[in-house]
């Protein structure tokens, strides 16, 4: 019983997990450049232990000696990654010269804070910002956009920037980029180093939409759902039967 315990709480806190996952999704639904989240489950460690193969003679009445046999138990699931899925999204006109979207891999680069981090993003709705005489071209929160040289874009004689003066950077590794809460990515050693992109496909007045599909997460919340219940009563049941045990000594 305290195998089964552990492996239904185990699959309640894994739910748990991926209906947050979804419901950030959902959250992200009319965010411009987002990419859907979804949790990726495995077993745990799964055990062998003895079990008896019953044994009959001619007339099939039961008969020892039982035959020992080896029987797998399992102790549950767990989330073992968040996955990305960097699927193209699709494109909404805006006719704005500083809205741009990537089609195809690769992601703009983000200069945030005093520190100067570079961050990553699909979301392509730029904005310029001025800083006394000289304007840059930044995203809504006022962070610079980097060309392929890694420099911030100036506005030059009062000209629009065109989007192949806007870096594109790609990595070896997608899915190891480490997740921010911004709708952001930040580079890590399983992602590998960004590299500039000599030819990106990149159109202006464009913007990428959400990768969100309503539909498709209405489906997973209610199997994740469902799944949750489950994990809760097989607990409820267990938590019976060990007050029936108690009862019995």
């Amino acid at each position: 019983m305290i195998r089964g315990f552990y492996a239904a709480r185990s699959g309640i806190l894994g739910q748990q997990l991926n209906m947050n996952t979804i419901a950030n999704n959902f959250a992200n639904l009319s965010t411009m450049g987002y990419k859907p989240q979804q949790a990726s489950f495995s077993t745990l460690l799964y055990a062998k232990v003895y079990g008896g193969a019953v044994r009959t003679d001619e007339n099939n009445r039961v008969r020892p000696p039982y035959d020992p046999i080896m029987l797998d138990t399992g102790h549950g699931s767990r989330v073992e990654h968040t996955a990305v899925n960097y699927a193209q999204g699709g494109l909404s006109t805006t006719d704005v010269p500083t809205d741009m979207a990537i089609i195809g891999e690769g992601f703009f680069a983000v200069e945030v804070g005093e520190d100067g981090e570079i961050f990553y993003t699909r979301d392509g709705q730029f904005k310029y910002s001025a800083e006394g005489d000289t304007k840059y071209l930044t995203d809504v929160n006022g962070c610079y956009i980097l060309d392929a040289g890694g420099a911030r874009i100036q506005l030059e004689d009062g000209a629009e920037i065109t989007p192949d003066r806007v870096g594109v950077f790609r990595f070896p590794n997608n899915h190891g980029l480490s997740l921010l809460g911004t709708n952001k990515l930040a580079a890590t050693e399983v992602s590998g180093e960004a590299e500039a992109m000599e030819r990106p496909n990149v159109r202006a007045g464009v913007l990428e939409r959400s990768g969100v599909s309503a539909a498709t997460e209405m489906v997973r919340m209610i199997e994740s759902q469902r799944a949750f219940s489950f994990n809760a009563r097989v607990l409820t049941t267990i938590d019976e039967m060990d007050d029936v045990a108690n009862q019995m000594r």
